[in-house]
C-alpha cells in the first residue's frame, strides 16, 4: 500500500538531488534536515536570543571567539586536567539517575 503524495513533484526531485549531493538517502537527509530545522528554531526562540533580538548573532560570534582564545592559551596539561574533571562529572550523574 502506498500512500498518496502530499508534495509536490519538486520537493522530491529537490530531495533527491540534495541527498545524492550529501551521499546519503533522501529518508536519512529529510531526517537529519528536520532535526536541523527544529534546532534553528529552538535557538530563535531561546531567552537569550529574544532578550538580545538583532544582537544575537554579534553575542554569539563574539562568545565563541573568547572560548577559543581561552583554550588555545591553556596549556596541554591543562586541557587534559578539565576533561578529565567532565567526564568524571558526567559519570557521577549518570550514576545518580
Amino acid at each position: 500500500m502506498s500512500l498518496p503524495p502530499s508534495f509536490p513533484q519538486t520537493f522530491y526531485r529537490t530531495l533527491n538531488r540534495l541527498a545524492k549531493e550529501a551521499g546519503i538517502n533522501r529518508a536519512t537527509f529529510a531526517l537529519k534536515a528536520l532535526r536541523f530545522y527544529a534546532e534553528a528554531l529552538k535557538k530563535r526562540k531561546s531567552p537569550v536570543t529574544q532578550a538580545l533580538g538583532a544582537d544575537a548573532e554579534t553575542y554569539t560570534e563574539q562568545a565563541r571567539k573568547v572560548s577559543q582564545n581561552w583554550w588555545a592559551r591553556l596549556t596541554a596539561e591543562e586541557k587534559t586536567a578539565r576533561a578529565k574533571k567532565a567526564i568524571e562529572a558526567r559519570w557521577r550523574k549518570k550514576k545518580k539517575k
